[in-house]
């Protein structure tokens, strides 16, 4: 990524042609908004005209630079001049605009070291010849006598002469001048691994665009993770024929991966271009179905390697691209509702969120059950969890942004974005938080019901348990009902001097002082207590 002299980022040049109709005026503005936006004027053509206020046409032939995507760069950059003669009230139009593309050439690289001096006698011993000839490959291969100069160059000769020019504040090295080539007595040069020779020129790649095309190769290998996870989770749950919704698209990832391979590195054929596109899905699938086969629950594997995986990068990735392209200014407001989740000691109830919601099915308030630290701060980190759902509105205008889709009528792209804001807010916190709660809850409260023991719950541990009272039960005070000790009830806690025990009976609970009974702990809560 570039920046401007305004200090404003951008990832693509397009040259535009750009028409201006109007007074000298509106030239002054025009230019005047250039150079606020850091747009280098290439040359400019000015039609003469008897009389200074009298309009005529001038044209300007001017640099785009903006960030984001190559992709609709052209559009892109024709659509800014717009936005600057709506704005500037200008009768300007980009007549043609181009898309700069520099990518230099990827040299051989070689590597300076000093080989043994030339005037040095033989070894006269076979050991000491075989040591010299080990520091001679071990030099030329291992670079055991580096220098640390790196240069790059098409042939050996150029590659001396730059291996031995002086750079500042480096000391000089012997070697052959401008004028003179030749070998050198102290200097010399290797490939990496001493690979030699060096490629023909005819198929020196570019430094840029086959790593970036390389980058896509990302993509089938998210959908071959996919497809693995997927035909996993399927495995075993019913006939052979289940398996096979997966496969069509694990193809169509190997065939996308063959056509990125052969558009990286047109040079290969046959069975190397075959292993190189296919190994990128087909190891993803198997790492996408090994995270499946060895999770406890197949069904928890398959969703945490899709939604946890894939979700989650699309969604970084989409945060990334718009925080790139936004002011700190713009940012924080929308970052500051997903911050806030992680400061739970500004907001002492927000980990005891989810018991409540648990506890309410019971009929239970909250205050009547006391939740240790840790656990409220779990529960913290689970609502957490459900507010970073938040974050796929910036993510989705982050890939707007980043494919130029918010240039030119912002408001249809501001406007999804609201409506995508508040769904997301709906189904995380409201979805993946409260009535996740609100569920387990009414699942507890079934399990009850019919004898059998709930699950624990973010500090909340049920138990079944018998009342003995150390004395009458008349005198013991109880809140909600009656209790009766013959009975076993369920006990959800207790906070404040008061236990509260529920009633599977009544579907009521009541609020008992424990130190007027002791709870004794029951494994058949169906019969009655001894």
């Amino acid at each position: 990524m570039g920046v401007t002299g305004s200090g404003q980022r951008w990832d693509q040049r397009v040259v535009a042609l750009a028409r201006l109709k109007g007074t000298s005026t509106d030239c002054a503005l025009f230019e005047a908004e250039l150079q606020a936006r850091g747009w280098p004027v290439l040359n400019r053509r000015e039609e003469q005209v008897s009389v200074p206020r009298e309009e005529a046409d001038c044209r300007y032939t001017v640099e785009v630079r903006f960030p984001g995507s190559a992709i609709r760069a052209s559009t892109a950059a024709r659509e800014h001049l717009e936005v600057i003669s709506d704005r500037l009230v200008l009768d300007l139009v980009g007549e043609a605009v181009q898309r700069v593309e520099r990518d230099p050439v990827d040299l051989p690289v070689w590597y300076v070291y000093r080989p043994p001096a030339a005037g040095e006698q033989p070894a006269q011993t076979r050991a000491g010849r075989w040591r010299g000839s080990v520091a001679a490959w071990a030099a030329r291969t291992l670079g055991s006598r580096d220098t640390g100069r790196q240069v790059r160059a098409g042939s050996e000769e150029e590659a001396l002469i730059l291996a031995a020019r002086s750079l500042p504040g480096v000391p000089a090295v012997a070697g052959p001048s401008a004028a003179v080539a030749g070998p050198s007595a102290e200097v010399a040069v290797r490939r990496s691994m001493d690979v030699t020779p060096p490629p023909p020129p005819s198929v020196w790649p570019l430094r840029r665009g086959p790593s970036r095309r390389m980058g896509m190769m990302r993509f089938p290998a998210l959908v071959g993770l996919v497809c693995g996870a997927w035909t996993a989770g399927l495995w075993g749950a019913g006939p052979l024929w289940s398996v096979v919704p997966p496969l069509p698209f694990l193809l169509g990832a190997m065939a996308a991966a063959l056509m990125i391979a052969r558009w990286v590195l047109p040079e290969l054929s046959g069975a190397k271009l075959l292993a190189l596109g296919c190994s990128a899905p087909l190891l993803a699938a198997a790492f996408g179905a090994f995270a499946v086969t060895t999770a406890p629950d197949r069904r928890l594997g398959f969703g945490f390697v899709v939604i946890g995986i894939g979700f989650g990068y699309l969604v970084l990735t989409g945060v990334w691209l718009w925080v790139r392209q936004s002011r700190w200014a713009l940012t924080l407001p929308w970052l500051l509702p997903a911050l806030l989740a992680f400061l739970p000691g500004l907001f002492p109830g927000l980990g005891l969120s989810l018991p409540t919601f648990y506890l309410d099915a019971f009929d239970v308030d909250m205050e009547d059950v006391e939740v240790p630290a840790a656990m409220r701060l779990l529960a913290t980190f689970r609502l957490l969890a459900a507010v970073l759902v938040l974050l796929i509105a910036p993510a989705v205008l982050g890939y707007m942004r980043h494919t130029h889709r918010m240039i030119t009528g912002s408001w249809v792209g501001y406007t999804a974005v609201a409506f995508v804001s508040v769904y997301a807010l709906m189904a995380g916190v409201v979805g993946l938080a409260f009535v996740s709660a609100s569920t387990a809850g009414q699942k507890a409260v079934i399990a009850a019901a019919e004898g059998g023991t709930p699950s624990r719950y973010y500090g909340i541990k049920p138990e079944w348990v018998c009342v003995r009272p150390v004395k009458d039960v008349a005198q013991v005070p109880v809140d909600g009902g009656a209790l009766d000790p013959v009975r076993p009830y369920l006990s959800l806690g207790d906070a404040g001097g008061t236990a509260v025990l529920w009633d599977p009976r009544e579907r009521a609970a009541l609020k008992v002082p424990p130190s007027v009974l002791r709870l004794v702990p029951v494994d058949d809560p169906r019969g009655p207590c001894p």
